[in-house]
């Protein structure tokens, strides 16, 4: 019964799909997190700060420039209404793009390139531009079950950024080399998305209607409407956090805390991402089918919790002796920001790819208000504590030993209400 339980589980699309998106997102992050303890030994943490700023902003103005309408890909029953909302994400980020652009233009002549080389804003801008096309890209595949592409994407962006960060250390580019190597990577990863629209568009373009775009608009409103502010509220968060440490820290403490945080979040770009495009392909099938999604999320959590104490405890304990053996040893005080953020970074882990279920369940509205306390968690002590007690690093190391215990409290608490919705959310289903 077992063996024959395993097989089927192998056997299962919902494995073949993973399988797929794993391979090409192990094999994209390996390259990255193999090549890491070079870069840090070629780059300061200085510019290591610098190039975590201008991705933190990157992804603020691609997550934000499609209202949020390509999450809502999966969602419709039909693949020409998905269509729709396809291209409708393509018209408003190139809106959006185009009101980024003049902001900047607006910062630069009123002083801020001071802070930033003229370079900086149209890298800025061109790179949003390729995020945004895969994003919209992921989850129009997604919706067609097509995962080869996204890790493809996965694979070329990580190994074209590495690879240019690794020549670019030797002809001394500094920042520069640092953001044009991810530009381009992300130029390049985007080509194959960008393509694939003239086919897409002809063959459906004629669903084509204004009529029936305005209706699914309104039809999935919660996503401009509940959504856009949540993730808003969340990559506003990031960019506080950045300008804060920045302002009354340095640009390398930053760099030693960034780098902290990517590490950690090594298991869940490992394997939670790919987990959670399924995860919401998966649930989206169940709830449209009205059946339950509690077996699937018991299964989901079990399986994060078991694969993610190891890792989390090894440097919950040995942090510090890990980073400064791997990384070298101006990177000991980023290992010592990964002991202290281990345990809010685990339950992150195992939270993040069922993060789907509140765009399923129609309740944006109750997570966006948890995530609005979770930041405030995370910005309150780095905007306060410097101003009371001064801008030394102990008093960042304190900063952070306070976000990271309230907020995996905070996030235990979010898991316990994402089970009860769906816990009600079959019978409410089946009944309408």
């Amino acid at each position: 019964m077992a063996i024959e339980r395993i097989r089927q589980l192998l056997g299962s699309d919902f494995s073949k799909s993973l399988s797929v998106l794993l391979s090409g997102t192990i094999i994209a992050q390996a390259v990255g997190y193999l090549i890491a303890p070079i870069l840090t030994r070629l780059y300061t943490t200085a510019e290591m700060g610098e190039l975590g700023f201008y991705m933190r902003l990157t992804g603020f103005i691609s997550a934000i420039a499609t209202l949020r309408y390509e999450a809502a890909l999966p969602l419709p029953k039909l693949d020409g209404h998905s269509f729709l909302l396809y291209r409708l994400s393509y018209r408003i980020s190139f809106i959006v793009l185009i009101l980024a652009s003049i902001v900047f233009l607006i910062l630069y002549y009123q002083g801020l390139d001071d802070k930033f080389s003229w370079w900086f804003f149209p890298i800025t801008i061109m790179s949003a531009a390729c995020i945004i096309v895969v994003n919209i890209g992921t989850s129009w595949s997604v919706r067609i079950g097509k995962y080869g592409i996204i890790s493809r994407q996965k694979i070329t962006n990580s190994t074209v950024s590495n690879g240019l960060k690794w020549a670019f250390a030797y002809l001394h580019l500094s920042t520069f080399g640092l953001i044009l190597a991810t530009f381009i990577a992300s130029l390049l990863s985007s080509l194959e998305f960008a393509f694939n629209f003239g086919k897409i568009h002809q063959k459906f373009k004629h669903f084509i209607s204004k009529r029936k775009t305005a209706a699914l608009m309104r039809q999935h409103k919660e996503f401009p409407t509940l959504n856009l502010p949540h993730v808003f509220v969340d990559n506003g968060r990031d960019m506080l956090i950045a300008t804060f440490i920045f302002a009354y820290y340095s640009e390398s403490v930053y760099g030693s805390f960034n780098h902290s945080y990517t590490m950690l979040r090594l298991p869940l770009m490992l394997i939670g991402v790919s987990l959670g495009q399924l995860f919401y392909n998966r649930a989206s099938e169940l709830y449209n089918q009205g059946k339950s999604m509690v077996p699937l999320l018991n299964k989901m959590l079990l399986v994060l919790t078991g694969l993610s104490i190891v890792p989390f405890s090894i440097l919950f304990f040995y942090g510090e002796f890990l980073f400064a053996f791997v990384f070298g040893k101006d990177w000991a005080l980023s290992g010592s920001y990964s002991e202290t953020m281990s345990v809010w970074l685990m339950i992150n882990f195992i939270l993040s790819p069922i993060a789907a279920l509140p765009l399923i369940l129609s309740k944006q509205k109750v997570f966006f208000m948890m995530g609005i306390v979770s930041s405030l968690i995370q910005v309150i002590p780095l905007w306060l504590l410097p101003m009371k007690l001064g801008k030394t690093q102990a008093v960042f190391h304190l900063s952070l030993q306070i976000i990271s215990y309230t907020q995996a409290a905070w996030l235990l608490i979010t898991i316990g209400v994402f089970y009860y919705y769906a816990l009600k959310a079959a019978p409410e289903k089946i009944a309408s």
